[in-house]
């Protein structure tokens, strides 16, 4: 085997991943199982419901005082997310 057809398995898993359209979910996954790290105890444990729609992360939280604290941490939150993810995956941020 010729060393121009050698790649890293890191390269080899990346280039599946983008093939098969699954990096999206593994991201998606990974902002579910790590949202406490991300948003921080107390957002996470009034986190009823996240999901990812394009680029727009949507929201749900059971107190309506935090949603109203949250419209000021819109910015720092879509940052915290993709600072984690290492990739500008969030654009927007919509609270429900």
């Amino acid at each position: 085997m010729s060393k121009q057809n050698l790649q890293s398995i890191g390269s080899a898993i990346n280039q599946f991943l983008k093939e098969n359209r699954l990096e999206k979910k593994i991201d998606i996954s990974s902002l579910h199982v790590n949202w406490q790290t991300i948003a921080g105890e107390m957002i996470a444990n009034h986190t009823k419901r996240i999901f990812l729609k394009d680029t727009t992360l949507f929201l749900e939280v059971d107190s309506a005082e935090l949603k109203n604290e949250l419209h000021f941490l819109k910015d720092q939150l879509i940052k915290n997310v993709n600072h984690f993810l290492k990739k500008e995956l969030v654009v927007q941020l919509v609270l429900i």
